[in-house]
């Protein structure tokens, strides 16, 4: 009997210290060209403005403009770092050094992912799942980015960590670990409205479902889960807020229920789904397997005895149903594969270590089945690590190594013309050297405007996310003078041209029209 403490201790210490190596890998692969490996994206340039306003304790706006689109979750967090540490007003320096909040979250994320994996399967299932998650070359990028997904999943793990334990406890202990589960999770939601479907719909389905959490605790759970969201509302209302909230939420619902197209897959002249898969197979190809496999592994979760691979179960199967309408019907975009993917690991590790019985009969009519589905798991498990390696391998910051080259080349008040969202925010005037920029995307603003140069990027362009037609690049290089140019995977061709005064305005005058893409007019950029 007195052995059996010290086994236990001894398996204990064995876990921690391989959860500990899993986490210590994470946290490697996140620092491992953080600044390097992912191009600068507008949303996460956006977001590092708006968590510079919060920093100075105002509402999340841009230029004064009150931002209501996204909750302020994310913004406070960063804020309070930016405060915290005294952190760069430069945009682009602003978003490099953001970049580690995600990192680090990113690395919590993969504990909670082991510690969620261990509590429901075994060991061996829950080294693999993490060991996924930590290398899988989507969740890198996204944990190398100012985005959102990062803290809402963080929370969401967090909560639901919280409330399995709750499941194992009596009394005011169950409460205690209710309430702060579902305070974790109402905080997910704050950070990410889409949130609400893997943190608080499940806690609503769970007590009809097999009867998966009571009624009771449901309860419990769900009003602590929406006390962070309704204290929003309030302090909205409160400070007569509530009406730009109201109309930045009713569109933000038609995109999401896919009436308004603008972003996405499905909006008029975006790049194909099928064809960005394809490009991006080369990158991302393990991902994409785990994206398919989220919806099965959250059914057959479902089918599970105990109540907290069940619960797992359902938050899974109702972020990828999600997932499906948006890729049918509503706005698609590729960060919302986040919330797809992790919880997807955890359900398929659930999966694994409990098939349902129609399976469990099969494997044991069929005991070779057994192997060739350890051999799939091991094949997916480096097929991961391999993807993700080469994700942080690569070198794709073409802005950056633009702005390095424009600062040590260019003569003061050189005046730029950019040509797309991300760059236009990302060279504002009085970031770096004393550059004159503004988004004149067509050759009758580069004149008018009097620039003698323009940044361009190729694939953005190609795909209609930049702020000029396709057909600018071609004319530049027919007439224009490349003096700097970098190739990354997302963006392409970086190129800065130089531009003849002359020629351009033997173009003007001739009638050569190159307009601005039909979104970009709208914004009313520069024509």
């Amino acid at each position: 009997m007195t052995a059996l403490p010290s086994i236990l201790g001894r398996a204990r210490f064995r876990t921690c210290a391989i959860g500990t190596a899993l986490v210590g890998l994470a946290l490697g692969l996140r620092a491992w060209g953080l600044g390097r490996a992912n191009e600068l994206f507008i949303d996460e340039i956006t977001y590092a403005r708006l968590a510079l306003t919060t920093s100075h304790g105002h509402w999340p706006n841009l230029s004064g403009r009150q931002f209501y689109l996204h909750p302020p979750g994310a913004f406070l967090i960063d804020g309070a770092v930016v405060r915290v540490l005294g952190l760069s007003s430069n945009a682009t320096a602003l978003v490099l050094q953001l970049r580690w909040v995600n990192a680090v979250l990113g690395t919590v994320i993969v504990g909670l992912v082991f510690a969620l994996l261990t509590r429901l399967t075994r060991t061996s299932v829950a080294i693999i799942g993490t060991l996924i998650v930590a290398t899988d070359p989507f969740v890198l990028r996204n944990d190398g980015r100012v985005m959102l997904e990062t803290p809402a999943v963080a929370l969401l793990l967090t909560g639901w960590l919280l409330l399995l334990i709750a499941l194992d406890r009596d009394g005011v202990r169950r409460r205690v670990f209710l309430l702060s589960g579902g305070f974790a999770l109402g905080l997910s939601v704050l950070t990410k409205d889409m949130a609400a479907v893997p943190a608080l719909l499940p806690i609503l389905i769970a007590p009809l479902w097999r009867r998966t959490i009571p009624r009771r605790q449901a309860a419990l759970a769900l009003g602590a889960g929406v006390a962070p969201y309704l204290g929003y509302l309030i302090a909205l209302a409160a400070t007569g807020r509530i009406g730009g909230w109201w109309d930045a939420k009713g569109g933000g619902v038609r995109r999401m229920l896919g009436l308004d197209q603008t972003t996405g897959f499905n909006a008029a002249g975006a790049p194909g789904l099928t064809g960005t898969l394809t490009d991006q197979l080369s990158r991302f190809g393990s991902s994409y397997v785990l994206l398919a496999l989220a919806v099965p592994a959250g059914l057959l979760a479902l089918t599970a005895r105990r109540a907290d691979r069940r619960f797992i179960g359902i938050g899974t199967t109702l972020v990828g149903l999600l997932g499906l309408f948006s890729l049918g019907f509503g706005t698609l975009e590729e960060q919302m594969g986040y919330f797809v993917v992790v919880p997807g690991v955890i359900s398929l590790g659930i999966a694994f270590a409990e098939p349902p019985a129609v399976i469990s009969r099969l494997l044991s009519r069929r005991p070779r089945i057994r192997p060739a589905m350890v051999g799939l798991a091991a094949a997916l498990t480096l097929a991961s690590v391999a993807f993700g390696l080469a994700a942080r391998s690569v070198t794709d910051d073409g802005y950056q190594r633009a702005r390095i080259w424009m600062d040590a080349n260019l003569p003061p008040g050189a005046r730029i013309g950019m040509t797309s969202p991300t760059s236009e925010f990302a060279f504002r005037p009085g970031d770096g050297r004393d550059m004159r920029t503004g988004a004149w995307a067509s050759l009758t603003a580069l004149r008018h405007y009097r620039a003698g140069y323009v940044l361009t990027q190729s694939r953005p362009l190609e795909q209609g996310y930049g702020y000029a037609s396709p057909d600018l690049v071609p004319w530049l290089d027919k007439h224009a003078t490349a003096l700097f140019q970098t190739y990354g995977p997302t963006g392409g061709d970086t190129v800065l041209w130089k531009l003849d005064p002359k020629v351009l305005a033997v173009a003007v005058k001739d009638g050569t029209k190159i307009p601005v893409v039909p979104s970009a007019a709208e914004l009313g950029i520069a024509k």
